[in-house]
């Protein structure tokens, strides 16, 4: 009777030792086998410093929480795919684990990338500036990963932060390292071909930033027209707590034109943003505060959003016994957020949804998140200035961009744990 005793102690030691130093990286192999309500428990427990008693509470203050494929009011269909980028694209761990102890390295943590769409091939960028074409067909298949072919490029680039397929341009928003850690903000574009991509500089900041590789510090880009002059909304991250002069394009979104004059300022007062849309008239933008303080902001030309004397969220850390920032805005002479995530949910981009992808989800917006590992559905009032509700929708993983495919009714969700596409439709 004591060997049986004996052994199975002996395997409970193994096994304990296996899963706690992630042998063969075991950990992530349990995981990803696990049920999604089981991943949400596991992934909480991380966050939470294994308190069980606040992730039974959050579990369970709902009665009718819902987990994808299940929303409040319609199913939805979701396909993940495993992208196979180039070599070139690595991580700095042979694995991604639940939670990534940050550092900076001139590799990314994460299979970041961004997409947009020809009306036949899906565009991707990889986050060192890799660009593939892939048939769209291919996201429909029956296959579970699409090989990436790398198209020929003459561009020289550290981080992509966005990319924009417009008039058959593919243009494209990246930081260059310039020096001590200090990157710029760039615009460049190619006309789309099936030969080697051409770009051309239309745009580089000569003020830089000081930032880590691995974290984009604004630079999303989308259409814009001022006066009769086509051009581009770029968004310019400051982390830093740090008041800067009011001509410095650091914590702005700018209006860059075509004709390459001067950029004008749009808006100030922004940490890092993240999220952009527009419909030509209205500006929407999603913004990282410090730890809470996530951001759905209405831009208005020539007003400033607070940043960095005023925010909802406060510095990581030890809890302060003062506010750090001020709590409230308008007061104090400053645009007050749409709506504010108090617990951050690490905001990433957003996108209108058109009314025909669902009859239950009509003029919603669609919130992607990092550390929040979700989708938000949102629905804004008429002058965009009040949240009516918001819908959690949990993926999964975090998602750092998001678009819709319109012949298809199709969400597609860049999945960056695993570097996998997500192909989200109506069940």
């Amino acid at each position: 009777m004591k060997k049986p005793f004996y052994f199975s102690i002996f395997f409970l030691i193994i096994l304990f030792i296996i899963i706690k130093y992630n042998f063969l990286n075991i950990s992530e192999i349990i995981f990803q086998n696990l049920p999604i309500k089981s991943k949400v428990i596991v992934r909480s427990l991380k966050k939470n410093d294994n308190n069980i008693w606040s992730i039974t509470n959050n579990l369970f203050n709902d009665y009718n929480e819902k987990f994808i494929p299940e929303t409040q009011q319609i199913n939805l269909k979701v396909r993940k795919k495993k992208l196979i980028f180039d070599e070139s694209f690595e991580t700095d761990k042979p694995k991604i684990e639940f939670i990534v102890k940050k550092k900076d390295s001139q590799m990314t943590h994460f299979f970041s990338y961004f997409f947009d769409d020809t009306d036949n091939q899906l565009v991707i960028s990889d986050y060192i500036g890799n660009i593939y074409f892939v048939d769209k067909n291919k996201l429909f298949s029956d296959t579970d990963e699409i090989i990436l072919n790398k198209k020929k490029i003459n561009l020289q680039l550290d981080k992509v932060l966005d990319i924009l397929i417009l008039d058959n341009y593919l243009y494209i928003s990246h930081g260059n390292l310039k020096e001590n850690n200090c990157y710029n903000w760039n615009i460049s574009r190619a006309l789309i071909s099936e030969e080697k991509l051409e770009f051309d500089n239309i745009y580089s900041s000569k003020e830089c930033s000081v930032q880590n590789f691995y974290q984009p510090h604004g630079g999303r880009i989308q259409k814009f027209s001022i006066n009769d002059k086509n051009g581009l909304l770029i968004t310019i991250g400051q982390n830093n707590p740090i008041k800067l002069r009011d001509n410095s394009i650091i914590g702005k979104i700018l209006f860059i034109g075509f004709d390459k004059e001067e950029p004008k300022i749009i808006s100030s007062g922004h940490r890092n943003t993240q999220g952009l849309w527009t419909d030509g008239t209205m500006i929407l933008s999603t913004e990282h505060g410090p730890r809470g303080g996530d951001e759905i902001n209405n831009i208005k030309i020539n007003k400033n959003y607070g940043w960095p004397e005023a925010s909802y969220g406060e510095p990581y850390g030890p809890k302060n016994t003062e506010p750090k920032f001020l709590k409230d805005h308008f007061n104090f002479g400053y645009q007050e957020p749409v709506f504010t995530f108090l617990k951050a949910i690490g905001i990433s981009e957003l996108i209108k949804l058109p009314n025909s992808f669902s009859n239950f989800w009509q003029n919603n917006f669609l919130v992607s998140s990092l550390w929040g590992h979700s989708l938000f559905r949102i629905k804004l009032d008429r002058k965009f200035e009040k949240l009516i509700f918001y819908e959690k929708i949990y993926i999964g993983q975090r998602i750092r961009d998001i678009m819709y495919l319109n012949e298809e009714n199709a969400i597609l969700v860049a999945l960056e744990e695993k570097g996998e596409i997500g192909i989200i439709t109506k069940n």
